[in-house]
């Protein structure tokens, strides 16, 4: 999962025609308050034939390993429209807007997801010749009061002979995404580690009052490293 941006593209091709649509932006927070508490999501349909979409919103959490979860809202937040037909080469808007009752204490993290319905394109065609083609987007919605911040630092590191894990912990109210990352390591050797080398938690996200776990084998720089070392993790914050 790469940065709070996720992109999932399903198609079921049975001739040489497809239907697709274009959808923005990846990932945007809203607010609370009256003035803050909506934003826009745009498709654009840019084949030469009407297209059918749906719009949802899903609570979005993560576990310490990565590992997502999407589940069912409780009407906190409103999405118009939830059903569209986009005709050739147009382009449409959804509103998603916070509704809820209760402003939330930290963060809350969502998925908006965009998905093409399969369309039966030519009903007097036998459904063999048809063409139904699954275009899904998912998208990440962050509902943020104001004046909230991340707090992301090294909870501990653990070393054996196969891999390193390190354990980060936010315990902050807002995520934050590790980009531009650098870990460095003092000790009988000083290691400094970046980029292509850190494949797997470079980019990665670590959503508010929460934990991730992230495991590199013994390799490369890694094998090096020690348990007894000096950590020094620096990243871009948010």
């Amino acid at each position: 999962m790469k940065r709070n941006i996720l992109f999932i593209l399903t198609s079921l091709l049975i001739s040489f025609n497809t239907y697709a649509f274009k959808f923005s932006p990846m990932s945007t927070s809203i607010g609370v308050k009256e003035k803050t508490n909506s934003t826009l999501f745009y498709l654009e349909n840019d084949s030469d034939q009407p297209i059918a979409v749906t719009a949802s919103v899903m609570k979005r959490e993560m576990n310490a390993e990565g590992v997502e979860t999407n589940k069912k809202i409780d009407n906190e937040i409103t999405v118009y429209p939830s059903q569209l037909i986009i005709p050739p080469n147009e382009k449409r808007s959804v509103k998603v807007t916070w509704v809820g009752k209760t402003a939330p204490v930290k963060e809350e993290a969502y998925r908006l997801i965009a998905e093409q319905l399969p369309i039966e394109l030519d009903k007097n065609k036998k459904q063999k010749a048809s063409i139904k083609v699954l275009l899904r987007y998912v998208a990440a919605l962050y509902v943020e009061p104001e004046g909230l911040s991340s707090d992301v630092s090294l909870k501990k590191m653990e070393v054996d002979e196969k891999k390193v894990s390190l354990t980060m912990n936010n315990a902050g109210k807002k995520h934050q995404v590790l980009s531009n990352l650098v870990i460095k390591f003092s000790g009988k050797k000083d290691i400094t580690i970046e980029g292509e080398e850190l494949k797997g938690m470079i980019g990665e996200n670590v959503l508010a009052e929460s934990e991730r776990i992230f495991h590199f084998q013994k390799s490369g720089k890694f094998k090096d490293v020690q348990s007894t070392d000096k950590v020094k993790i620096s990243f871009d914050k948010d």
